[in-house]
């Protein structure tokens, strides 16, 4: 029984261990990818984006919000990425699919995070909505693609051969 438990516990820390690296990854990826593409396209510095994250719940208020919002923003980013993490880990054992090709299913994942963020998160909020472009919109896919789906397939794949 000690052992069962014992055994429990340390499947529980993996798990979170496994959340924590694959959310911590692709949030610094996404960020980065983030704070490169509207710094190029808008001039925006990364506290800039983190504040337009923040806009979520802040409205255009959080651009006034200085050091507060930026750190809302990181931490809303962050939660996010975790969030992510949390859901491919625990569908992975449960869903074939993601185990048959780890590239395909993160990449696939990466863009399902892209739409589901877009189009059905994004409008809830107090976010501004920007005028729709094909290729900033195919732009953020590829990244969330690339830079957030793979790395937590990819992370959580090497979770369960160990």
């Amino acid at each position: 029984m000690k052992q069962q438990i014992q055994k429990r516990t340390v499947q529980k820390q993996s798990d979170s261990e496994t959340i924590f690296l694959a959310g911590l990854i692709s949030g610094v990826l996404d960020g980065i990818a983030a704070s490169v593409v509207f710094n190029i396209k808008l001039g925006l510095t990364p506290g800039q984006v983190m504040q337009y994250i923040a806009s979520a719940v802040y409205g255009t208020d959080a651009f006034k919000g200085g050091a507060y919002t930026i750190i809302i923003g990181t931490a809303l980013h962050f939660i996010i990425a975790f969030a992510a993490a949390a859901i491919f880990l625990y569908a992975y054992p449960k869903i074939k699919l993601l185990r048959s090709n780890t590239v395909s299913t993160g990449l696939a994942f990466g863009l399902g995070i892209w739409l589901f963020m877009n189009f059905l998160i994004v409008p809830i909020t107090k976010i501004q909505p920007a005028p729709f472009n094909a290729m900033a919109a195919l732009i953020s896919a590829i990244w969330h693609m690339v830079l957030v789906g793979l790395p937590i397939a990819l992370i959580v794949k090497k979770r369960f051969s160990r």
